[in-house]
């Protein structure tokens, strides 16, 4: 392309358009779907393609390309031009999603295009057409990617209060690096729909496989409240606690993998890892608790348990709280008032 007009960007897109790229994006499609790609990583597979093809010195094309790319896929794009003559690629998502310049093509519209690539021009024109109906971006995660498995080395856990409940835990190291930077977002403006999305992220193979077992061997033969408090306890006390601020500078929240990899981690990480466990291993039910400056959880039982609790659509949910050490099942952190928690629902 010699520049960013009208004329060469649709040269280009003609071209891109011709049956012998046809293969290409089929082995794209192929891929999307053998390795369960959510709508995250096929963007990046998508960008990671662009940049390899053309190089970093032909921005533009690799910009038209992954455009074209991404709308054969059936993604909802579009690209801008600045008075530079750059282009960029945007990407529509309901989702609001964190520090990403946005665009809206009009004004009582939900729908909003991101630039997903950190950048942030004064003023873009907006080079659209008449296209279908296309998919949102989305970036909630219902399957697990699967990622190439490179192992951490064994990672070993043990409860304090309860010695027995230990395990020998490995992280796939790609898994945690595609998470690393990772978009937040919320839905619908609301801020607790960003705990609920890391909450609802399936377990790894790998967790699976390494942590599983042991919660399982530890909670078997036990009652409904007896299992939970054992994998409770095992939160609270196999992790060293740290605040984000400390950590990262800012607010960061786990997946559940993550947790497993970094060596501290704080209430809300806490939380969403133990969710997923008493899920997954008791089959229970369980919703994030929000109180000002704090998340916990609590359980639904099948059977009657006693203790602080919250009633989340006319059932009760026992609190359950893995940063208050060493707390049983149905004890609230002091200063927490259940009164006014807001249930998360998972």
């Amino acid at each position: 392309m010699s520049d960013a007009s009208e004329e060469s960007v649709a040269q280009m897109w003609d071209a891109l358009c011709n049956d012998a790229c046809i293969p290409l994006y089929e082995d794209c499609f192929r891929l999307r779907e053998e390795l369960s790609l959510c709508d995250w990583a096929y963007y990046q597979l998508c960008g990671t393609l662009a940049r390899t093809l053309y190089g970093a010195d032909n921005h533009r094309e690799a910009i038209v390309f992954q455009t074209v790319l991404l709308l054969q896929s059936g993604f909802d794009v579009m690209m801008g031009r600045d008075d530079a003559g750059r282009l960029y690629l945007l990407t529509a998502s309901d989702e609001q999603i964190f520090d990403c310049v946005s665009f809206a093509l009009a004004p009582d519209s939900s729908t909003r295009y991101y630039l997903l690539d950190g950048s942030n021009p004064d003023e873009l024109a907006m080079m659209t057409g008449n296209l279908p109906e296309l998919d949102k971006l989305r970036l909630r995660i219902t399957q697990e990617n699967r990622f190439a498995s490179k192992l951490t080395q064994v990672r070993p856990l043990r409860s304090q209060c309860e010695p027995s409940v230990a395990a020998s835990v490995r992280v796939n190291e790609n898994l945690t690096a595609f998470y690393n930077n990772y978009p937040q977002a919320v839905v619908n403006n609301d801020p607790l729909t960003r705990w609920q999305f890391y909450a609802q992220v399936p377990a790894s193979r790998e967790m699976i496989e390494t942590l599983y077992p042991s919660m399982l061997r530890a909670t078997a033969g036990k009652g409904e409240r007896e299992a939970v408090e054992s994998l409770l306890h095992f939160v609270q006390t196999a992790f060293e606690y740290k605040l984000d601020d400390d950590v990262w500078g800012g607010d960061r929240p786990f997946f559940a993998d993550e947790t497993l990899y970094y060596p501290y981690c704080d209430c809300e990480d806490r939380s969403i890892l133990f969710s997923r466990m008493v899920r997954d291993l008791l089959g229970l039910d369980v919703v994030l608790v929000y109180y000002p400056g704090h998340l916990a959880a609590a359980v639904g039982f099948n059977e009657e348990v006693k203790g602080d609790h919250i009633v989340v659509r006319g059932r009760k949910f026992v609190i359950c709280d893995p940063t208050y050490i060493p707390a049983p099942v149905g004890k609230t952190m002091p200063g927490m008032d259940n009164a006014v928690a807001k249930a998360i629902i998972l």
